[in-house]
């Protein structure tokens, strides 16, 4: 899995958010409720490792739509993450041992501080804690490695001076340059204001921007597929779709790709025969279909019904797209009902290996995803959003004992008492 906890305060609809997280969650919730918001959360962080503080706040609409319009500038906004994905780095000591360091937790949590006038902001918090192990290499790799125990390395930007405190079993004996020799490089030097550690890998350890940065919100527009693509596009599956057809040109070159995606898709429209991508004099790609009806023509993209058209690109997204953590919207669009169960169990079988969370207003999808995977999306009295798990209210269960479906619990909007 990737990110296993979530905490929040002063966001969007939400006042304070914890929860966490499986992987697979599906986010259910009336309209309006915060579902979007929600996402709006993993998108933040994507946009901070890719532009920038700055430029992501103003992504979200700016300060004034960032933090809660009741809340306002009275109270800090802050984000809190925690992952458990495991990175290995080997370090050289000062006394040229061979440091193995496996962190298996990474806990990084950051505040603003809005201006009471204005849109103005300042980082009041900005720490990153790593749960490591560390296991003695010797002065050579082929030596027996030796388990040292456990400990931390926590790191904190304090007005733009980075500082490092080390937790350690008793006996290593390491410095914090040995950790993190780049540091060394900026002992007098700061981190320009409103620059967070999350913006600042290359100082500290690649591991930040593996976990924000690998994240994908598909929400797809079977429209876009439909027209031919320049052939100088992106080979990653763009969030909306448009470039569905570079990226099935690129699988349909490899062999083992091009039966895995052929294979999938027949489970799914065991009437499709072949897809293949044809070229223009333009230098643009369109993508086309042969059932298995008609094995003498293919049907064009603009032919092509919108539901096959997201069937294709839910399979690129989720078994061709090398991303941790896989965020969908409403993937059962344009999709016969009869299909929906193949769907979830497609998502789920490719959970377990990346983390995947789907939003969805179809009680089909609720059905099948089973109770332990829904998480629910609401308003509280004062009209704040928060988030659920259904399975775990005694009520929902007594529901559930008396053969009551998860899906006519959802319909009846019962799956929040």
């Amino acid at each position: 899995m990737s990110i296993k906890k979530i905490k929040v305060t002063n966001f969007k609809s939400f006042k304070e958010l914890e929860v966490e997280l499986s992987s697979f969650d599906v986010l259910i919730g009336a309209n309006a409720s915060g579902k979007s918001n929600f996402i709006r959360i993993f998108e933040f962080l994507r946009d901070i490792i890719n532009y920038g503080l700055d430029n992501a706040i103003s992504m979200q609409g700016g300060v004034e739509y960032l933090r809660n319009i009741n809340i306002g500038p009275s109270e800090n906004f802050s984000l809190e993450v925690v992952s458990d994905r495991e990175f290995r780095r080997v370090v050289r000591t000062t006394g040229k041992e061979l440091l193995k360091i496996e962190i298996y937790e990474t806990v990084y949590k950051f505040a603003i501080k809005f201006k009471k006038k204005g849109s103005g902001f300042e980082i009041a918090e900005d720490n990153l804690t790593q749960k490591c192990k560390f296991i003695r290499l010797g002065k050579e790799k082929k030596e027996v490695e030796e388990d040292l125990g456990g400990g931390e390395i926590v790191l904190s930007n304090i007005k733009g001076k980075v500082e490092v405190d080390l937790s350690l079993p008793t006996e290593l004996q390491v410095e914090r340059s040995d950790i993190f020799p780049q540091l060394s490089f900026f002992k007098q030097e700061k981190l320009p204001s409103k620059i967070l550690l999350l913006e600042a890998p290359f100082l500290i350890a690649p591991s930040l921007r593996t976990i924000f940065g690998d994240i994908s919100i598909y929400d797809f527009d079977p429209k876009l597929p439909k027209k031919a693509v320049p052939i100088t596009g992106k080979m990653e599956l763009e969030e909306n779709g448009e470039n569905l057809a570079i990226v099935l040109k690129n699988i349909l070159e490899d062999t083992e790709k091009e039966r895995k995606f052929s294979n999938l898709m027949r489970d799914f429209l065991p009437f499709v025969n072949k897809l293949d991508v044809e070229k223009f004099a333009d230098k643009s790609l369109l993508f086309k279909l042969q059932e298995m009806y008609a094995q003498k023509q293919y049907l064009p993209a603009p032919l092509i019904s919108d539901g096959t058209i997201n069937i294709t690109a839910l399979i690129v997204a989720l078994y061709f797209e090398e991303k941790s953590l896989t965020i969908i919207e409403e993937p059962e669009r344009n999709i016969h009902p009869y299909l929906v169960s193949k769907v979830v169990d497609m998502m789920k079988d490719a959970s377990q290996k990346k983390q995947i969370i789907v939003t969805t207003h179809s009680s089909e999808i609720v059905k099948h995803a089973g109770l332990d995977n829904i998480l629910l999306v609401s308003r509280n009295e004062e009209g704040f959003s928060t988030v659920s798990r259904p399975g775990d209210k005694e009520k929902v269960k007594t529901f559930l004992q008396n053969e009551i479906g998860i899906e006519e619990l959802y319909v009846l909007n019962l799956l929040g008492v």
